[in-house]
């Protein structure tokens, strides 16, 4: 309830103080903002000003600004978890909040960062994955979702706030809080996202800036301790889902993270160009770039009762404890301070061969504090201790870019980067993209082809770390990965079709034990992704079908097929209300999904337990009026209609059949 009124409170007075900003007049500005937007019209007194948003990305280290569209659409706005929303087919633990990974050839990581958030993706977002805002008038989005029942609720909270101090400055904060109890016992966490951003689209010299703060705090239950209890639940007086026993009820573990992001852009030269009317543009012959990214992140795992799980019997949960046998307390930081310059000749100005071209060269450094083992004496005995380690790392690369980016047909780019000195000299990436359409009877066709080789070396913590419950001391090689995909896309037929295949050397993976292993068998992976939407008389289905390939599924396991299926009614009543009203399937076929490990927060390989053949349905109805989105739905409507194997992984079920409701409400002044 206390949650509900902060949010009520802030949506008042964003909402007023959005008003009351509402009579300046703003234009748009800048290299993000591209044709396109949310307009409504103003219901203010005098002139009418045009209510536009446009938003960007910045990709490739901060050089290219990628339009977006707002999101307004009811389509898909029921899929609340962040799980579904990127991935179909995925492993996850079920609550809102918790660690999950998807399981998709296109969506595994080339390479990996910090270890211990790398299942916690969806809240560490790094700076392409940002959005940036410019308005002619201030723009709120307030969402709140809620999930029952009441004693064990998930809540989700977002504020967004945007607004133009002048028509090249734009200034805005995002705060996001994922709260949920759990429908099982221990499942309880805390995610918490701020951003403080603001950006400067000037004629000749740019902007963009950002704090960072995230935050997850989560207890870690281990699952369930027979997966009997959900299998054959009136074989037990268990009575609710949260009487279930599981492994532990107070390992936590919490991760916080800061970050400040700087990225200048001024262009240099002038040349002047001549259009094909016969008109001349004078535009910049280059643009030199410099970003500043600093990244700051600790992880504690913590249990402060572990005796009261640790029989030493030789079958407890953890099999090694090499330190205190009554407190477990791991931390780890990482600190990453990141310097790139770059010299980017713009393809607006090459009028003879029509393509641009940019350099650049990247510094990293990087502080590492970990725990460590030692030794004290004591009473004539030796006694082991948990002290603290220190490593600086170092890395610094070269690399370059050709690319077209401009034009409606047909686009293209090379580029290589290499390390060639530091922690990872020798790191070598070079990848390649192009994408096409032309017409196609009444439609247009959309063709886009993309690959890359990359030699990487494994991380720091992949190949050294020691914790009171887990120990390593590896020397791996580095991993070699050939990448190539495309698609094929139909809009007028709403169709697209979709590959990739990888093939991996000296593939470093979490073995059964939930330590990692260098493997020197080659693998191959295959994804196919068909996705057709069909239509008529008001009903829709939208449907994405997943197809993959594991030349060593206990190696790299994969689901072989995965469905998801959206089927809705829709219209519009009393002229002013739309509405969706129908249910989303979910399956995927049997698979040994990764098992999770507390400790580490790592998925790894186990062979003993399949889990999915389960159809998991979900009834929905999706409203709009005017600016507001309202979902209501009914979660896992097939719990124990066909049987109760509802496990996302071994010991981890789904959660059961629970009520769901949402709201996202735009204000534009």
């Amino acid at each position: 309830m206390r949650k509900l009124l902060l949010f009520t409170t802030l949506m008042l007075l964003l909402a007023g103080f959005a008003a009351a900003q509402g009579g300046r007049e703003r234009t748009i500005g800048g290299r993000g903002a591209a044709p396109g937007g949310a307009n409504a019209s103003s219901a203010a007194p005098g002139p009418q000003i045009a209510h536009k948003i446009r938003s960007w990305q910045l990709l490739d280290l901060g050089t290219r600004a990628d339009s977006l569209a707002p999101d307004t659409l009811s389509t898909g706005f029921q899929v609340h978890s962040p799980a579904y929303r990127a991935a179909v087919a995925n492993v996850q633990l079920g609550n809102l909040g918790a660690p999950w990974m998807p399981a998709m050839v296109s969506e595994l990581p080339v390479s990996r960062g910090f270890l211990f958030t790398e299942s916690l993706g969806g809240f560490f977002k790094g700076p392409e994955e940002w959005r940036w805002y410019n308005t002619t008038t201030p723009y709120t989005n307030l969402y709140y979702q809620n999930g029952g029942p009441k004693r064990r609720s998930e809540e989700v909270v977002g504020i967004l706030f945007t607004q133009n101090i002048n028509r090249f400055w734009n200034v805005g904060f995002q705060y996001d809080l994922i709260s949920s109890i759990g429908r099982y016992d221990a499942q309880k966490s805390d995610s918490r996202h701020f951003r403080f951003f603001s950006s400067h689209t000037g004629k000749r010299y740019e902007l963009h800036s950002a704090y960072v703060y995230n935050k997850t705090d989560h207890l870690e239950n281990g699952g369930v301790m027979d997966e009997d209890y959900v299998l054959n639940p009136d074989d037990y007086d268990f009575g609710r889902e949260e009487n279930i026993p599981v492994q532990f009820y107070t390992a936590s573990n919490r991760t916080d993270n800061h970050q400040l992001y700087l990225n200048q852009a001024l262009d240099i030269g002038n040349l002047t160009v001549s259009r094909r009317d016969g008109e001349s543009a004078v535009l910049p012959v280059g643009t030199a770039i410099h970003t500043l990214h600093i990244d700051r992140r600790r992880r504690v795992h913590r249990m402060d009762d572990l005796g009261r799980y640790f029989g030493g019997e030789g079958d407890d949960f953890y099999q090694h404890i090499y330190v205190d046998t009554e407190r477990t307390f791991d931390r780890v930081y990482e600190t990453s301070i990141q310097n790139s310059l770059q010299l980017k000749f713009n393809e607006e100005a090459n009028a003879l061969l029509h393509f641009g071209l940019r350099g650049f060269v990247t510094n990293e450094v990087e502080r590492l504090r970990y725990p460590a083992l030692g030794y004290i004496e004591e009473d004539g005995e030796r006694l082991p201790v948990m002290l603290e380690g220190d490593t600086t790392l170092t890395s610094t690369l070269v690399g370059g870019q050709v690319f077209k980016n401009l034009g409606e047909h047909f686009r293209w780019n090379a580029g290589a980067r290499f390390y060639f000195q530091g922690y990872r000299s020798g790191d070598t990436e070079l990848t390649g993209a192009l994408s096409s359409s032309f017409g196609l009877g009444r439609d247009t066709a959309g063709v886009e082809a993309y690959g890359g080789m990359y030699l990487n070396a494994p991380g720091f913590f992949e190949e050294r770390y020691f914790s009171n419950h887990f120990a390593w001391e590896e020397r791996f090689d580095k991993v070699q990965t050939l990448k190539v995909g495309g698609a094929v896309k139909l809009p007028g037929r709403r169709l697209s079709l979709s590959a990739e295949g990888r093939i991996i050397n000296d593939y470093v993976f979490w073995n059964e034990e939930a330590l990692p292993e260098q493997t020197s068998t080659v693998l191959s992976v295959f994804e196919l992704q068909l996705f057709k939407h069909f239509s008529g008389a008001g009903f829709n289905s939208r449907n994405t079908v997943l197809y993959q390939m594991s030349s060593h599924q206990g190696l790299l396991p994969l689901p072989e097929w995965a469905i998801y299926s959206s089927n809705y009614y829709e219209n519009v009543l009393f002229k002013v209300l739309h509405f969706q009203l129908g249910f989303d399937l979910r399956y995927n076929s049997l698979w040994f999904a990764p098992a999770y490990m507390p400790a580490t927060g790592q998925f790894h390989v186990q062979n003993e337990r399949q889990v999915g053949d389960y159809p998991f349905v979900d009834v929905f109805l999706n409203m709009q009026l005017k600016r507001a989105r309202i979902f209501v739905k009914l979660d896992h409507v097939t719990q124990g209609l066909t049987s109760n194997q509802y496990f996302h992984t071994a010991f981890y079920p789904a959660n059961p059949r629970g009520l769901r409701f949402g709201v996202s409400w735009n204000f534009y002044d």
